[in-house]
């Protein structure tokens, strides 16, 4: 635990540092303030300025970002990691686990951050039409999606020793499947589609049993993807 605690507080403190968090937190909040200041003045209405956001601005910078900061988490430290290892310093189990908890609750926290300021404005001084729990869904949908390519990033980088080339596989494949997915009419376990339902969704029109499939969907694969990270490291040499 010891162990786990000090990667945890090291690894955090490197992503707070870090050249992506300096560049990604601005490219959010200068779009969300200048659509604040659009919807006050133009009455634009609240779901559909929410979700533009989320899918225009939020995730495509935030996908790019996590891509980056969770493909190179294990590849991008392998002398490190073998050093701390072999030497019996650190489990395996405790080097993946503060890895997982470190950049997938980065992202969530730079989620948050941005998204909860940012929704309370666009409520109060946009045409209010959406519904509440309708917007706790979308919210949390979107925060699974971004949770979802955090963890499958975090398993490529557990497979590939090249940080940029798993970046690329890792935003290729999730938008190459989430069209192909949409244009196959699986809407529930495609990405794109999740995006481009986002406002019906934050104005209470999505089906409950729409809503639960999703969240099963990428809860799951979540899941899997976090299992198949602690699986394949196990067995990698170092």
């Amino acid at each position: 635990m010891q162990a786990f605690m000090a990667i945890l507080r090291y690894d955090a403190a490197q992503l707070l540092q870090s050249w992506v968090t300096r560049v990604w937190v601005p490219l959010l909040l200068a779009p969300a303030l200048f659509l604040v200041v659009v919807a006050a003045s133009e009455n634009e209405l609240a779901s559909e300025t929410l979700a533009a956001y989320v899918a225009a601005v939020l995730m495509p910078l935030s996908a790019v970002a996590v891509a980056v900061l969770t493909a190179g988490a294990i590849a991008g430290e392998a002398q490190i990691i073998a050093d701390g290892i072999l030497s019996r310093s650190v489990t395996r189990t405790e080097f993946v686990s503060a890895k997982i908890v470190a950049r997938l609750g980065f992202a969530l926290a730079v989620f948050l951050l941005v998204m909860v300021p940012f929704t309370y404005l666009i409520i109060r001084y946009a045409a209010t039409d959406v519904s509440y729990a309708g917007l706790l869904v979308g919210l949390f949908t979107a925060a699974l999606l971004l949770t979802f390519l955090g963890a499958l990033g975090l398993t490529l980088s557990t497979v590939m020793t090249n940080v940029l080339v798993s970046v690329l596989v890792l935003l290729v494949v999730v938008l190459a499947s989430g069209l192909v997915l949409q244009f196959l009419g699986l809407n529930w376990m495609s990405t794109t589609a999740v995006l481009t339902q986002m406002a019906p969704t934050i104005r209470g029109e999505t089906p409950a049993w729409d809503t639960f499939r999703v969240i099963f969907v990428f809860g799951g694969l979540t899941a899997v993807s976090i299992l198949a990270t602690f699986s394949v490291f196990r067995q990698r040499d170092l």
